[in-house]
């Protein structure tokens, strides 16, 4: 086939549509309509002689050529970018693209507000969509523009740069007798557990208790750990939690405790396919997701304060959000 027969749209809608794997979010990343998207979908069907993306369910799945078709398009949009940037280089102005990044709740509440403000000093067209990360970790070919995961979900096949470290608390109401004083292993085994579905099967502290022969009740799981705290507060459960965020969403009702063992810190990563790696924009939205994540650095050492200022405190006593923040945030 000559390639001067190509229209070169029809790449960019490709890539889009394998990327999204729906026509309105793909139309919402090249600033195309639905409709247009829509035509843009049915040319690339007869081009190609097959269907490519397929209804399953409420979503779309790509066919096996389109999974073939993922990773080409992805590296032949990336070369036809840099071969018309090359002498230009990146300009964050014209970049009218959206960029999606999947992550927790939890990284979203964290990394959220900074990655904010420094895509709005960096451009003032270029948009941003942090998605809900699904039940299993996407792989390179239905991944985004990136995954912020810890280090300890890495992604088979795809690069990463560590963004921020955290450790994980305990969360408990703050007029939980139970808890009153210090936390020790016998008290975690006795008190019922409120955990992160995804932890259910390897949750550090239910399994680090499980070893001792220990059995802790953990009958009642959420989706998301902005849940957690609800589900605590005004009951005599427990739960385990990252530190950046309990120093966030713990009022005076909830306490702030440490746990009693080490447990292996939280590690959060930027993943990526490595098919990204030279590409301008994709480069320039990572530079700003590790600057976003490098002004966090210091929140680590002023939660740490929070924390150790309600075990301090007398029983039923806590750090209003006022003054956590006040100590550092």
């Amino acid at each position: 086939m000559r390639t001067a027969s190509i229209d070169l749209n029809l790449l960019a809608a490709l890539d889009a549509l394998l990327a999204e794997r729906n026509v309105t979010r793909a139309g919402r990343r090249l600033g195309l309509s639905q409709p247009a998207m829509s035509e843009a979908l049915a040319r690339l069907r007869r081009h190609f002689g097959d269907q490519l993306l397929v209804r399953v369910g409420n979503n779309y799945e790509l066919t096996p050529l389109g999974v073939g078709l993922r990773a080409t398009s992805a590296a032949a949009m990336q070369l036809v970018e840099r071969t018309f940037t090359a002498a230009q280089g990146f300009d964050p102005e014209a970049c009218e693209r959206e960029f999606v990044l999947l992550a927790s709740d939890y990284a979203a509440a964290v990394l959220g507000p900074p990655l904010m403000r420094a895509v709005r000093r960096a451009s003032t067209v270029a948009r941003l969509r942090l998605d809900h990360l699904p039940a299993s970790t996407p792989s390179r070919t239905r991944a985004p523009d990136g995954l912020v995961l810890p280090r300890s979900m890495a992604p088979p096949g795809m690069a990463g740069t560590t963004l921020f470290h955290d450790r994980w608390v305990c969360l408990a109401a703050a007029d939980n007798p139970a808890v009153r004083g210090e936390l020790s292993v016998e008290k975690l085994a006795m008190l019922p557990w409120v955990v992160h579905q995804d932890m259910r099967a390897h949750h550090p502290v239910l399994t680090d208790l499980r070893a001792r022969g220990l059995t802790p009740e953990a009958r009642f799981s959420v989706g998301g750990f902005h849940l957690l705290p609800e589900l605590v507060r005004g009951t005599d459960h427990v739960c385990l939690i990252q530190e950046r965020l309990a120093v966030r969403v713990a009022g005076a009702d909830l306490r702030i405790l440490e746990v009693p063992f080490d447990l292996p810190p939280v590690v959060e990563t930027l993943w990526w396919d490595p098919a990204h790696t030279h590409d301008p924009s994709h480069r320039w939205l990572r530079d700003l997701v590790v600057t976003a994540a490098r002004g966090l650095t210091g929140e680590a050492d002023s939660g740490a304060q929070a924390a150790q200022s309600c075990r301090a405190r007398p029983p039923g006593r806590t750090l209003s959000p006022g003054k956590r923040r006040s100590q550092g945030e």
